[in-house]
């Protein structure tokens, strides 16, 4: 047996009507020009509403309109018209007509999706619209706002009180938190469990509750049993439910659809009021934040060397990619005590402004030692050791330390972390240090310096390793074989167009979200 719903009792949902409209200024155009396609070729076109055309005994050829996005708003008609009205036979065929009139609803069609697309276009520009707090001329308190919102609304459907009733955090309860037309006392009240609640649940799956007189306030757990008909919408924002709008009247009445409406245009005004606060807060703290992070920018921007180095008999090139405005790489470059040239690449394995912090440390450190001529392997120890002593232990990061001497054949490097160092001549290549356990993970962490001599248009590739998913040697070696693959030939290529070349490599070979990646190269010049 169906359970049938009582005449006092109404749920109204949201209907959206997927058929566009045309309005009477969208057809202007489109009647002149089937006015000057009538004189010209005295066969007439005509736009019908609706899914499908009407009868018609001249009816030659009919097609839809296709707006883009929606069913169609109507059909575009092809017409016959009598030849002593139309002064004489057409001078075209009505299969070359209807081949007009098809291109004609295609182009209509494409101005019709144009326009929706400007319309979704118009309301996301008014989303981004800033939002600011004036502390010169504030706005009325919230409680006097919400209060206000209540009583107009229920005036404009002739109900005499509303209240509006919240969620707690754990979505068990509703509290009464604003009223109108109601004793102030009622704010005291206990909070209503939700639990039972029948007539706040169905509104807050998206129904208007509409009960007419009073004989199932007792079943629909209506707050105010006093009155005698009652609407309950749902107050919600674009992702979670708040709670429930009542609209209380005294005297038993039907609530028409129109005054549904502007019940629940009310509970979203009540809505925005409340996010509101949140949203203000939001929008300056963001705006605080984008103008650090743009300044934190320009500050890392600032620091990477100009100019590639120059040192006799070297080349020198390097890069640093970013996921976003910061991140943990960095390379740098300083003049050693009696000649000479120390060289640095760093890679954080965390990203954004917490790699940044890493990054900025390890750079801060070599700028204190970098007119000390020692081993590069004690300066690598050392960052190793600044980074577990000034941290909780969790910035790991990759570092390349390189000493070169102008005219010298030979390089002295040390790597610590996620560094990978690869020769590259034209007999092959060679991987001279692979990733290592990151630095600042542990106490201590001993490395050794190597020294390798290098021929004329011989190269060393430095690049760290955090930007791919998974870098263990298996995949480490195919990189290596395809940047050596790519290189050799181009050898006597300047270092600045062969540092491109490696950098698009090793973009393929990245993980699948953005992510920071440094790179090095030192070329030994021809004699």
């Amino acid at each position: 047996m169906n359970k049938q719903i009582p005449s006092y009792l109404k749920l109204v949902t949201d209907t959206v009507n997927e058929t566009p409209t045309v309005a009477s200024e969208d057809l202007a155009a489109l009647v002149d020009v089937f006015q000057a396609f009538e004189q010209a070729t005295r066969w007439r076109l005509e736009f019908a509403a609706g899914p499908a055309p009407d009868a018609n005994p001249s009816l030659m050829w009919s097609a839809p309109v296709n707006p883009g996005v929606g069913a169609s708003p109507g059909h575009i008609r092809l017409l016959s018209i009598d030849d002593a009205t139309a002064g004489g036979p057409s001078p075209i065929s009505w299969h070359q007509a209807a081949a007009v009139g098809e291109a004609l609803g295609k182009l209509w069609g494409e101005l019709l999706a144009t326009r929706t697309a400007l319309r979704q276009r118009e309301a996301e520009l008014a989303s981004g619209v800033p939002v600011t707090l004036h502390e010169k001329d504030p706005a009325p308190p919230l409680g006097d706002r919400l209060e206000a919102v209540l009583k107009a609304g229920a005036e404009a459907v002739g109900c005499q009180a509303a209240a509006l009733y919240l969620l707690d955090a754990a979505t068990t309860e509703l509290k009464l938190r604003s009223s109108w037309g109601l004793p102030q006392k009622r704010l005291t009240d206990a909070a209503r469990p939700l639990r039972g609640a029948v007539a706040d649940l169905e509104a807050l799956l998206g129904h208007a509750v509409v009960l007419t007189d009073g004989q199932l306030h007792d079943y629909w757990k209506v707050p105010e049993v006093s009155f005698a008909s009652c609407v309950c919408v749902p107050v919600s924002s674009p992702t979670i439910p708040l709670g429930t709008l009542w609209a209380f009247c005294t005297q038993p009445r039907e609530f028409s659809d129109a005054q549904t409406n502007i019940i629940e245009v009310v509970a979203g005004r009540l809505a925005a009021d409340l996010e509101r606060p949140v949203l203000v807060e939001e929008a300056l703290w963001a705006r605080d934040q984008t103008k650090q992070l743009a300044a934190l920018e320009r500050s890392q921007q600032d620091q990477l060397p100009v100019a590639s180095p120059v040192i006799a008999g070297w080349e020198i090139a390097a890069r640093a990619y970013h996921a976003g405005p910061i991140g943990g790489t960095f390379y740098d470059c300083f003049a050693l005590e009696g000649g000479g040239l120390s060289l640095l690449a760093g890679d954080a394995l965390a990203h954004g402004l917490e790699g940044a912090m890493t990054a900025g440390a390890l750079r801060a450190a070599a700028r204190a030692f970098r007119h000390h001529r020692k081993k590069p392997q004690l300066f690598v120890e050392r960052a190793n050791s600044i980074l577990w002593t000034t941290s909780a232990g969790n910035a790991g990061a990759g570092l390349f330390h390189a000493m070169l001497d102008p005219g010298a054949d030979t390089l002295v490097f040390s790597t610590g972390g996620p560094m990978r160092v690869l020769a590259v001549s034209a007999d092959g290549h060679t991987a001279l240090a692979i990733p290592t356990r990151p630095l600042g993970l542990d106490e201590q962490q001993r490395t050794h310096a190597i020294r390798r001599q290098f021929r004329p248009h011989e190269l060393l590739l430095v690049y760290g390793t955090t930007f791919m998913s998974d870098s263990d040697e298996l995949i480490l070696g195919a990189l290596d074989q395809r940047l050596a693959l790519s290189l050799e030939p181009r050898l006597t290529l300047p270092a600045e167009q062969l540092i491109e070349i490696a950098g698009e490599i090793l973009q393929t070979y990245a993980a699948r979200e953005p992510s920071d990646r440094v790179l090095m190269l030192v070329k030994r010049r021809d004699r």
